[in-house]
């Protein structure tokens, strides 16, 4: 019996183009914080993060966990379209431990750490892609609605520029998932006329993704994506709440989505200066000064530093390999 052809990956961009494109990053970078300093006082923005109670330092990151127990629990949905049905405690470790790689790796890194990792526990390439990809596409749903919901709670008015930036999105994002409609129901065929490697590789994850499609897996994962995008706004209203702020959390579901928007363009490298910037713009009509944002920010992307800490640890107990997809 001749052995069934493995898949491969497609290939990668050229080591210039993606240096150039890390040097332009490390450039934003830097200007961004040289605004930023010029803003706000480290010092006080420390002065804040020190001040706040302590339980503010543990819960951000008990909630991202929970987003990517949730995560875990979507793809598991997923694959089992395709009769794999690993543990679900299996796949919420290998999310955590990619975003342990993650904080190391350029834009996408992550994403390209839980293909290594999903694919050591499905025993395949094409499946992981296919899962993480329709996961993906399915978060836009409720982004969307909550962008939707920043638009009828007057955001244009509040703040015309937030409010132009989730129309623009809510327009980017309703085309995304018009294009996938089209390239799930046409993939196969599209893929068929590439050449070589890349046209068996696309031809494996476009049938993954038929697998993964079945319609009630794709009811219950888009389901299990709204708790995952309320968890994220979560964060920021318990923040909030703790600074004094007089936020809701039906005005921080208005505001931080699309405001993450804005933080989740790969200009700079993890964010840092945009996700500071954004949220002293953001924060400053509820009487927020500049250290407070600051420390808000910081506070937050403490979380994903806390996860990431937790994916590290269970990396070193279980001796895996480091992900290669």
């Amino acid at each position: 019996m001749r052995p069934e052809p493995q898949p491969h990956p497609p290939a990668q961009p050229r080591p210039r183009r993606r240096g150039l494109a890390l040097l332009l990053r490390i450039v934003v970078t830097a200007v961004a914080l040289t605004w930023l300093l010029q803003v706000v006082d480290p010092r006080a923005a420390l002065a804040r993060v020190a001040a706040a109670p302590r339980w503010v330092l543990v819960v951000p990151a008990l909630l991202l966990l929970c987003n990517s127990g949730l995560h875990a629990l979507r793809i598991r949905v997923l694959v089992g379209g395709a009769g794999v049905r690993p543990p679900v405690h299996r796949l919420y470790a290998a999310f955590l431990k990619a975003s342990f790689f993650g904080l190391a790796l350029p834009s996408g890194g992550t994403e390209v750490a839980k293909v290594g990792f999903l694919r050591q526990e499905l025993g395949r390439f094409d499946l992981p892609v296919a899962a993480l990809f329709v996961a993906r596409l399915l978060e836009l749903l409720p982004w969307t609605l909550l962008l939707l919901w920043g638009l009828a709670w007057g955001l244009p008015a509040h703040d015309p520029l937030l409010g132009t930036t989730a129309m623009v999105f809510i327009a980017i994002f309703s085309g995304v998932l018009g294009v996938a409609l089209i390239g799930v129901r046409y993939g196969s065929r599209a893929a068929a006329r590439l050449p070589g490697r890349l046209g068996r590789f696309a031809g494996d994850v476009a049938r993954a993704v038929g697998q993964v499609g079945e319609a009630r897996r794709l009811v219950l994962a888009g389901l299990l994506a709204v708790p995952f995008a309320l968890v994220n706004g979560l964060v920021v209203f318990v923040l909030t709440s703790a600074f004094g702020l007089p936020l809701g959390y039906p005005d921080v579901l208005a505001l931080v989505p699309a405001a993450d928007t804005v933080i989740s363009l790969p200009v700079t490298v993890s964010g840092i200066g945009v996700r500071e910037g954004v949220f002293v713009h953001i924060l400053a009509p509820f009487g927020a000064d500049e250290a407070t944002a600051v420390a808000i920010a910081v506070l937050r992307w403490s979380g994903e530093l806390g996860r990431a800490s937790v994916g590290g640890l269970l990396f070193l107990l279980d001796g895996s390999r480091a992900p290669r997809p």
